[in-house]
């Protein structure tokens, strides 16, 4: 081999190799820039994921909370519709009652036409009834009527009674008068007294 052949190769050599360090150093900066492209979409990887799990986290906790709000509004509501079912039959047995006290009603009604017939004949003996009332009435203002006139006659008797009498003293005084000379002479003992 001679000495021009060695430094063809060496020149061509050193050419491959720069152009392979060339390479070699392109295929570094990309495999960085890569790499720093795959940095940051782990970054935002890391990122996303760490929000995902934190609303998963949340979103546990809220339906758990949720459950739990339901699980008391069940129970809440299962004694609702235990008291509803309590009312339901109270209502029940109180439209019974009615039911029965309806019938009961329609049993008393059906006397009515009795009482009614009743009533009638009750009003027309009351009619009656005030008609003798107010005859009665007349006649207890014609009673009144011959009252006074009776007191008035009562009155002019008492008067003329009262005259009699006044009368009937004189008459006495007088025959007592007339009869004082018998009465007080020799013959007075057989003169009754």
């Amino acid at each position: 081999m001679n000495k021009k052949n060695i430094n063809m190769t060496d020149e061509k050599s050193a050419d491959v190799f720069e152009m392979i360090a060339d390479k070699m150093t392109e295929f570094r900066e990309e495999m960085e820039y890569y790499d720093g492209i795959g940095i940051q979409i782990a970054a935002k990887t890391r990122f996303i994921m760490r929000v995902v799990f934190t609303i998963l986290t949340i979103s546990s906790f809220y339906l758990v909370f949720m459950i739990y709000q339901m699980s008391n509004n069940m129970s809440a509501m299962t004694t609702h519709l235990e008291d509803m079912y309590s009312n339901f039959g109270a209502m029940s047995q109180d439209m019974h009652t009615i039911t029965e006290s309806v019938d009961s009603m329609g049993k008393s009604i059906s006397g009515v036409p009795v009482i009614a017939e009743s009533m009638a004949q009750m009003d027309g003996d009351v009619r009656a009834m005030r008609s003798s009332v107010y005859e009665i009435n007349q006649s207890i203002v014609a009673i009144d009527n011959d009252m006074v006139t009776i007191n008035s006659n009562m009155q002019v008797m008492t008067g003329r009674l009262y005259n009699m009498n006044r009368s009937v003293n004189l008459m006495t005084y007088d025959v007592n008068e007339m009869a004082a000379p018998m009465n007080s002479g020799p013959m007075s003992r057989f003169w009754p007294k």
